[in-house]
Parts: structure tokens; C-alpha cells; sequence
């Protein structure tokens, strides 16, 4: 056997452990999907390839460790697996898609290869545990919905190579007091921070105002600051003319 087929355990709920042979290079979409009773599997070293839904909605599925030879996490591979805490993203990984993540909700900590160059939209959605994450320097783009809702984020790192942060990017996440905008964001769309009731810091480093969407900084602290550079005050009041009077010249 070379291939876990689509669909070929999908809804076997109870299922809760299974050896994978070493020959198996492909597990098909939504090979496991649903398996609810799930929490013991070893994805053998020569899997090259993991397909969308595979392990979708394996609520007892709490450990992972992705082979080295896989190099895209594919659509909702892991979502609805709410008791995930531990997952290993080998460093061969380039690209996680949509919603891969999304309702994690007991995964509190996850390290993204530096090579990833691509995460979806929704990845993160729904991970009310999780508290802190860098995301590698190649990642140009932080989509939508991308961290809806992480409830217990507290930190977060954006590289210097993020050009554009997506509406409802970070929808809700209530424990996020402070965050800095890289220097070449050139745009932040709708409701990218509505509901961080708890931001108080926004340092926006760009010298020229990103483009911004519709109620961006809505429902956060009364008394949150945009500290942007000095020689750019004027150009954000005038631009972000809604925050005007939150807005600050930076001190290094």
C-alpha cells in the first residue's frame, strides 16, 4: 500500500488508533476526517503529501508530528480538532492553507517553518488558546479572517515583508493589548482589528499611510494610540481622518 485513499475512513467514529504502513507516500482528502474518536496516529516518514480535510474534525486527535518531505498543509487539514495541543511543522513546509486550523481551540502554541511563504485565509480562526506567534519573515500577506477570534493572543509578530493586513485579519482577539505594522504595509482592509477590546498601542511604522477599510480600530480601548513617525503625523490625521485624535509621532 502507497496511498491512503479519499474518503476511505471518513465518519468511522470508532476508530481511535491506526498504523500507518511505511510505504504510504499520500493520504487522500478527508482520508480521517471525522473519526471522532481518534487520538493516536504516526504519519510515516516517506508521506509526501497530506490532502484537504484529512484529519478534519478529529476531536480526540491531541498530538501530531508532520513528515519532513511534506511541503503544503492543504485546505482544513486539521479543523475542528479541538483537542490539538501539539503539533511539528517540519522546516520543508512552504505553504498552509485555508483555515487549516480553524477551531483548534486547545492549541495554545504552534512554530511555523521559516520557509512558509503562504498562509491562508482563516488558519488560525477560532484558536482560543492560542497565545503567541511569529510569523516567518517570507509571509507577505496576513489574510482575512486569519486570526478571528483568538481570544488568548497576547503577542504577535509581523515580518518586515507583510505589504497587507485582511479584513477581520484579527477580528476579536481580546488579549491583544499592542501591535506594530511593519514598514511596507501598504494596506489594512476592513475591520482588521474591530473588537481587540483590549489594544491600547498601535505602532504603525510606515512613512506613508497605508490604505485603510472601514471601522479598522473599532470597538478596541478608548484610549488607544497610533504612534506613527514624526514627519507623518499630519499625513495620517489627514488620511485616517477617523483616528485623528488617537494619533501620535513615535519615539524611538
Amino acid at each position: 500500500m502507497t496511498k491512503i485513499d479519499d474518503f476511505i475512513f471518513s465518519g468511522c467514529s470508532s476508530l481511535s488508533s491506526i498504523v500507518i504502513p511505511d510505504n504510504v507516500i499520500s493520504i487522500g482528502s478527508g482520508a480521517f476526517e471525522s473519526c471522532t474518536n481518534l487520538s493516536s496516529i504516526v504519519i510515516p516518514d516517506n508521506v509526501i503529501s497530506i490532502g484537504s480535510y484529512a484529519f478534519a474534525f478529529c476531536p480526540n486527535l491531541s498530538s501530531i508530528v508532520i513528515p519532513d518531505k511534506v511541503d503544503e498543509i492543504a485546505l482544513c487539514t486539521f479543523s475542528g480538532c479541538t483537542g490539538l495541543k501539539s503539533i511539528i511543522i517540519p522546516d520543508s513546509v512552504t505553504s498552509i492553507g485555508i483555515n487549516v486550523f480553524s477551531d483548534c481551540s486547545s492549541l495554545s502554541s504552534i512554530v511555523l517553518p521559516d520557509k512558509v511563504t503562504k498562509i491562508g485565509s482563516g488558519t488560525f480562526m477560532g484558536c482560543t488558546s492560542l497565545s503567541s506567534i511569529v510569523i516567518p519573515d517570507n509571509v507577505t500577506k496576513i489574510g482575512n479572517h486569519t486570526f478571528w477570534y483568538c481570544s488568548s493572543l497576547i503577542s504577535v509578530v509581523l515580518p518586515d515583508n507583510v505589504t497587507e493586513i485582511g479584513s477581520w485579519a484579527f477580528e476579536g482577539c481580546s488579549s491583544l493589548s499592542s501591535i506594530v505594522i511593519p514598514d511596507n504595509v501598504i494596506r489594512i482592509d476592513e475591520q482588521a482589528f474591530i473588537n481587540c477590546s483590549s489594544l491600547v498601542s498601535v505602532m504603525c511604522r510606515p512613512t506613508i499611510p497605508p490604505a485603510l477599510g472601514t471601522f479598522v480600530f473599532y470597538g478596541n480601548k478608548s484610549d488607544c494610540i497610533i504612534y506613527v513617525p514624526e514627519a507623518s503625523v499630519d499625513a495620517y490625521k489627514s488620511s485616517w481622518s477617523s483616528y485623528a485624535s488617537s494619533i501620535q509621532a513615535m519615539t524611538e
